[in-house]
Parts: C-alpha cells; sequence; structure tokens
C-alpha cells in the first residue's frame, strides 16, 4: 500500500444495524467512494441518510456539520442535519451517519435565465447567512488551503465551497441548498468563481462553450445586481486560474487531493490532465 492508498471499501450496514438508528434504509440515491446516500424513513417520515466512511473524514467533518445546523436554524433555505438521539452523528461500524429532511424539487436548468439568476441570488442570500454566524473553526477551502495567492481576491468569510446546480434544489414554494462538506473561508468572489469553473469544466468535456458563456453573463450579473458586489471579472478569472492551478496540483500529486480525485480512474485523471493543460493553453 502506497502512502495516498485508501483503504478498501466498507461493507453497508445490515438492517438491523439500520434499526438501531431508527431508520428504515431504502433506495440509494448517490453512490461515491467515501460516502453514499440513501432514500430512508424514520418515525414514519422520509428522511435521506447520509454514510461517510469515518476513515476517510478530516477533522472538520463535525464542525461542518455544526456550521449546517446553525444556518439552518437562520434561514431554511439551508438543509440542516435532523438532530437524532446521537446527536447530529451516528455510527454505525466505521460509517458515520447523518439524517436530513427529504426535499422535493427539480434542480436549477443551467439553459434557462430564470434558473440560473435565481441560483445567483440563492448564492447571495446564502452568503448573508453564513456571514451572520460569526468566526468558526474552519480552514480555507481546500482549493485555497496553504496557499496565498487568493490575497486580494476579497474579504474572509465563511462559503459553502460547492456551490453549483447539483447542490441546489427548486422547490413549489422555496428554494434548497444542500451538500456543505466542502463549507470553508475565502473570498465570496473565490466562490462565484468556482461555480464558473464548475460549469467550464463541464463546457469544456462536452465542447459546449457557449452554453458556458451564457451561463456566466447571467450568474455574474444577478449576483452583482443582488449583493451589492463588483466581483470584477479580472477577480473572477483569477478565482478560476486559481481553481485549475488547484486540479493541477491535486492530479500530479494525488496524497494531497481529495478523495474523488484520489480513486479516479486513470481514464478520468486523464480528461482532468487534459483540462488542466487546455486551460493553461488558454
Amino acid at each position: 500500500m502506497t502512502a495516498f492508498d485508501d483503504p478498501e471499501p466498507l461493507t453497508l450496514p445490515s438492517p438491523e444495524l439500520w434499526s438501531s438508528i431508527g431508520v428504515t434504509c431504502g433506495r440509494e440515491l448517490h453512490g461515491g467512494y467515501q460516502s453514499k446516500v440513501f432514500a430512508a424513513e424514520r418515525a414514519g417520515g422520509a428522511v435521506v441518510v447520509k454514510l461517510t466512511d469515518s476513515r476517510l473524514v478530516d477533522h472538520a467533518f463535525r464542525q461542518r456539520l455544526e456550521v449546517t445546523a446553525a444556518a439552518a436554524a437562520i434561514d431554511d433555505l439551508v438543509v440542516g442535519p435532523i438532530t437524532t438521539d446521537d446527536g447530529l452523528v451516528a455510527r454505525l461500524d466505521e460509517w458515520l451517519v447523518v439524517v436530513y429532511p427529504m426535499v422535493s424539487g427539480t434542480p436549477p436548468d443551467i439553459r434557462v435565465e430564470h434558473d440560473v439568476r435565481r441560483m445567483a441570488s440563492t448564492l447571495d442570500r446564502l452568503h448573508r447567512v453564513l456571514d451572520q454566524l460569526g468566526p468558526v473553526d474552519l480552514p480555507a477551502v481546500a482549493a485555497l488551503a496553504g496557499s496565498t495567492d487568493a490575497i486580494g481576491l476579497g474579504p474572509q468569510q465563511l462559503l459553502h465551497g460547492d456551490y453549483s446546480h447539483t447542490n441546489v434544489m427548486f422547490t413549489r414554494r422555496a428554494v434548497k441548498v444542500f451538500d456543505f462538506d466542502d463549507c470553508g473561508y475565502g473570498p465570496v468572489e473565490f466562490e462565484v468563481g468556482n461555480t464558473l469553473y464548475m460549469m467550464l469544466f463541464d463546457a469544456a468535456m462536452s465542447s459546449s462553450m457557449p452554453e458556458y458563456e451564457r451561463f456566466r453573463g447571467w450568474f455574474v450579473s444577478e449576483y452583482r445586481s443582488t449583493s451589492g458586489h463588483d466581483v470584477p471579472d479580472e477577480l473572477l478569472d483569477k478565482a478560476i486560474g486559481l481553481r485549475v492551478q488547484a486540479l493541477r496540483r491535486w492530479v500530479e500529486r494525488p496524497e494531497t487531493a481529495p478523495i474523488g480525485i484520489r480513486t479516479a480512474t486513470p481514464v478520468w485523471r486523464a480528461s482532468l490532465r487534459e483540462f488542466v493543460r487546455s486551460q493553461t493553453r488558454n
């Protein structure tokens, strides 16, 4: 085993283990190497349970849950964890289990201007909520960890860390934001740029750059309008560049990378390298 090899994937909990925390587990909604998400029932109601491999979490895992719960208490925009008899986290063998309310809705359509603008105004609202929490014991977001290159982007504040259309849900009456696993500190300019980076990556992979340009125009103009922040294009481009640099470091040194990159297939890792090369050429 090399220095950056990860443990073998865990076996899922048995029905008996699930019942020990009052949960009946249903179908899997999303699965990864580090965590898995299931539809479930608890106390007769529909919930979502997230299992995370305890061997792979960082020291800030529980603090992020507490931050999410505190933000949800301020604004129901945030989908926070449900407190159970075990607190915010239950343990089933090597799995850490967190229960969330079930949210029914649809994700934003990144091709529709109204949806993209609503995403942007939601991000501004989220930033205001997170800023109300005051200082918390969390590090910088992963891409900025140990870096001084973000100096000059803007003041530091608590960020979602992974804000994209995959972590937003439009319900009939509200907007919901979830998955705060990457929550940490950084400038809001970096968060806006990081959202653009994720769209840029998808567009580059699918050769749909005009779709990215439309998204960027709608998203940035709406964020500027609702937040009152200037977020100049040159700072957003710098933030995107920082995110590309982080990806390059992670691909070159997988032992420093988030779990998704460490466990990527050779084919996917080659795609990541090609994306980095394409952006470096640009």
